[in-house]
């Protein structure tokens, strides 16, 4: 019963939690509209802003270049700044300035640090960055400057005469007001957050109290359906018409759907080993078949011809290979039968065993072999079958990579699961074969019997593991294990 308090007790916190949660992210969510909205709104006027200024220069500034009067174009900046600064310095004008294609300075609001017919002077990288991109400019634009409050926007309006490009009016506008007003938007929002949040900690735990009330009488049938013991649930008796008494009827039905689900699904069990077992003995009579008749073909042949030393030259090396695979098949399916069957457990360490099998499997290939095992020694595996399938893997992506690439091996733990990874930088796996990968007999090599994936897939499942494949064509494959604290150590 104090199990049956516990959950009730976790599911009530859960229902104003989540209640909570979703009247916090709607706040949160509108609020950040708003406060995103606003600052497009304002940073939009800024531009408009930037640029009417630098028009307003523009206009007279290609006769006064024509006619180096210098001073004229200075008096236009300073009536410029006049106008744009207003009351308010934060929301004024930071720097004006007119330059040539060049960047020689014609005029600027700042003539001590930046002398007339001298370059302009360029303190920082970023002031380097803003006038490359400005000599660039053909059409009035903006460029930003950095955000935060020292941050600014700049307007450039290029000066054409006759379609010759004179210089450039730079207008720069401080980002202070934008960001002080971001900033007391944010804080509006905020508060109206927090106290929606309160009130909907109310909310939530005024109904999950409504709602998990009335559950206490579910709670030991649902503890059965965890346990597994199915004949111990008892049918609820449904008092209401009500969303309860609907919830009630379903947990009936589902009880009983459950107990009909777990006979067949033991049923099934039965009928995928066979399935699976008629499918093996299939694809074995297949394959050992071709080289089967192949052989036979040879044999009758130099039955036929027993002196002819050209034919048996010719068919020796194709018994020799025909046998061969046969003997690969047979020897697969042996593997995977003794494997399945190991329960032999043994540190992670045991892993590293393996290092020196794949390097020889290498053999002096221009290949990088990466080697990361982070499982500590307190981690136990079942040695044979985690080797197994490691194994597998490493022996397809050396396979995969032919001349050159780099194979990676990594292990580390996740919780209550052994993560094993394999990847390689090859070749990749095209879509199309991505749905037959642990299909039995399915290979895309010359000489393979299609059976390592096909092995490495029963002995994840054997461990109630999964595994995943992630693959682009020309941009490698990583295969991921994840395998079960419990079941690895057993």
């Amino acid at each position: 019963m104090k199990l049956c308090l516990r959950h009730l007790s976790s599911l009530s916190v859960k229902f104003a939690l989540t209640i909570t949660a979703v009247v916090a992210g709607v706040a949160f969510t509108t609020g950040a509209v708003i406060v995103t909205l606003d600052w497009q709104h304002f940073h939009r006027e800024l531009e408009s802003k930037s640029l009417l200024l630098a028009h307003s220069v523009s206009i007279t500034a290609a006769g006064d270049i024509l006619r180096n009067d210098h001073w004229s174009l200075f008096k236009s900046l300073k009536k410029m700044a006049r106008k744009g600064t207003g009351e308010r310095r934060e929301n004024g004008i930071i720097t004006a300035m007119i330059i040539d294609p060049q960047g020689v300075v014609l005029a600027h609001l700042q003539p001590n640090e930046n002398p007339l017919g001298m370059p302009l002077a360029l303190n920082d990288k970023t002031e380097e960055r803003l006038l490359d991109s400005a000599k660039k400019f053909r059409t009035p634009g903006t460029l930003n400057g950095g955000f935060g409050t020292n941050g600014f926007l700049e307007g450039i309006v290029p000066i054409l005469s006759d379609e010759k490009l004179l210089g450039f009016v730079r207008v720069r506008l401080s980002y202070r007001e934008l960001i002080l007003k971001a900033q007391r938007s944010a804080m509006i929002i905020l508060g109206l957050t927090l106290a929606l949040v309160v009130l909907g900690s109310l909310l939530g735990a005024a109904i999950s109290r409504r709602i998990t009330k009335p559950l206490t009488a579910m709670t030991q049938g649902i503890e059965a359906l965890g346990r597994g013991e199915l004949s111990d649930i008892k049918p609820i008796t449904v008092r209401n018409d009500d969303e309860l008494g609907i919830l009630a009827s379903a947990f009936n039905k589902m009880a009983k759907e459950m107990a009909e689900k777990k006979s067949l699904e033991e049923q099934i069990a039965v009928s995928e080993k066979l399935v699976a077992l008629g499918r093996i003995s299939a694809g074995v009579a297949h394959e050992v078949n071709n080289p089967l008749a192949g052989l036979m073909n040879c044999i009758d042949t130099l039955k036929e011809h027993p002196d002819d030393p050209e034919l048996v030259e010719r068919y020796l090396p194709l018994l020799d290979k025909g046998l061969n695979r046969i003997k690969s098949i047979v020897e697969s399916l042996l593997i995977e039968l003794r494997i399945e069957e190991a329960h032999g457990t043994d540190n992670s360490s045991s892993l590293d065993d393996l290092r020196d099998i794949v390097e020889s499997e290498i053999n002096g290939r221009r290949i990088d072999f990466i080697w990361e095992n982070h499982l500590g020694d307190d981690v136990l595996i079942n040695k044979r079958r985690v080797q197994q399938i490691v194994l597998n893997l490493l022996k397809n992506s050396v396979q995969a990579l032919h001349d050159k690439g780099t194979v990676t091996f990594r292990t580390f733990r996740d919780g209550n699961f052994v993560i094993l990874e394999v990847s390689d930088n090859g070749p990749g796996i095209p879509p199309e074969f991505r749905n037959h990968l642990f299909d039995p007999f399915f290979t895309t090599k010359q000489n393979g019997t299609g059976l390592g994936l096909w092995i490495v897939y029963r002995l994840v499942e054997s461990m109630r593991g999964v595994i995943e494949v992630e693959s682009e064509v020309g941009g490698g494959t990583q295969f991921q294990v994840s395998l079960p604290m419990m079941n690895v150590s057993t």
